[in-house]
């Protein structure tokens, strides 16, 4: 049950993740037409663009989590199913305290900023500091699939 819903999760992570980034894309190309072509300033497209930035970045970050796809770095002898297990292990602990600071510190920030005020878009900076707690969210939640599938499995097979 709990990877079907992570795999619900990721795919619709993955849906509004190319919406945000091909609306950034428009919202940067808009920003060039308009400053070089049809000589406007138009100061919101910059402001849009960083908070579609900044969502993409953190909620890719936990997606990254769930795929594998972070850099790892293989220093030690991963053959070894013990040495496996413990490098494992060390990495969602690691895991767990990322996704609590972005959890818990992000939704503190997130609300301390919601009294200003992104003025060319006219919203709470609230939905800029937004996606770091609901990252640390979604890494608790796949985290946990992790978590469940090493406890099914304590000797998995060693990265490729």
């Amino acid at each position: 049950m709990l990877h079907r819903l992570c795999d619900g999760l990721a795919a619709v992570i993955r849906f509004l993740g190319w919406i945000a980034f091909a609306a950034m894309i428009v919202a940067v190309a808009f920003q060039v037409l308009a400053r070089n072509v049809l000589d406007l300033p138009v100061i919101w497209t910059g402001d849009l663009a960083q908070l579609l930035f900044t969502w993409l970045i953190f909620i890719g970050a936990a997606l990254g989590l769930r795929t594998g796809a972070h850099y790892f770095v293989d220093v030690l002898p991963t053959h070894r199913p013990n040495v496996a297990f413990a490098v494992e292990v060390i990495s969602l602990v690691a895991g767990v305290c990322v996704a609590w600071i972005l959890g818990v510190h992000g939704w503190q920030l997130a609300q301390m900023r919601a009294s200003g005020e992104i003025q060319s878009l006219g919203i709470s900076r609230f939905w800029i500091y937004l996606p770091l707690p609901v990252s640390g969210a979604l890494m608790a939640i796949f985290l946990l699939e992790m978590i469940l599938e090493l406890v099914r499995n304590p000797f998995p097979e060693p990265r490729a």
